[in-house]
């Protein structure tokens, strides 16, 4: 008798479910990694994750956000209480990043320097309002050679610097063998982008 395959969860998830957890594990260690760069010439912010919601191609859901604790202080002191993960999990808003993104060349870094001049209608800009983010890095994340999503690290200061080793770090937990990836292949209904 054949043994089935697990059944793939859909895109979004509930916040409160063990995708959520394991999503925001990965992010974790994401932003540990990060932020022991030797000599890191700029403050790590957050990292955060979004993937396409099931069925779709373009359609970015935030399935996961941890900040550093020295974001955190820099978002309370200026008056925002909630984490973004309690108010954009789940949000679909898509954006020229995400798309940009999804469309990178294989080994492309996707680098963002924040502006006055907002990146989208309707964005929140809440890296650049919460805690004065000026940086962003992202890269695809790639399954089988399909992007299905982004992973994003942001920044209070130019990190070009560190760049090589944050692409090595970005790179590695975006489209390598790593518990990120792995943990979306075999538990979640994620829509590749070719």
């Amino acid at each position: 008798m054949a043994r089935s395959r697990p059944q793939r969860h859909r895109i979004p998830f509930g916040r409160h479910s063990t995708h959520f957890a394991g999503i925001q594990n990965s992010l974790a260690l994401v932003l540990y990694e990060i932020r022991a760069i030797p000599a890191l010439s700029s403050m790590i912010l957050w990292v955060s994750c979004r993937l396409n919601r099931s069925g779709t191609i373009d359609s970015p859901v935030f399935v996961g956000w941890v900040e550093d604790i020295q974001a955190i202080r820099i978002r309370v002191q200026k008056g925002h209480l909630f984490a973004p993960i309690d108010i954009r999990f789940g949000d679909t808003h898509p954006s020229k990043l995400y798309r940009d993104c999804l469309n990178a060349a294989p080994g492309q870094l996707v680098p963002r320097k924040w502006t006055s001049k907002p990146e989208s209608p309707g964005s929140q800009e809440i890296g650049k309002n919460f805690y004065d983010e000026t940086h962003r890095r992202s890269v695809p994340v790639k399954i089988k050679g399909c992007s299905v999503g982004t992973l994003n690290a942001a920044f209070q200061g130019n990190p070009a610097a560190e760049d090589t080793n944050i692409e090595k770090i970005l790179f590695h937990w975006a489209q390598k063998r790593s518990g990120l990836v792995d943990y979306i292949e075999q538990n979640l209904d994620y829509s590749p982008k070719r």
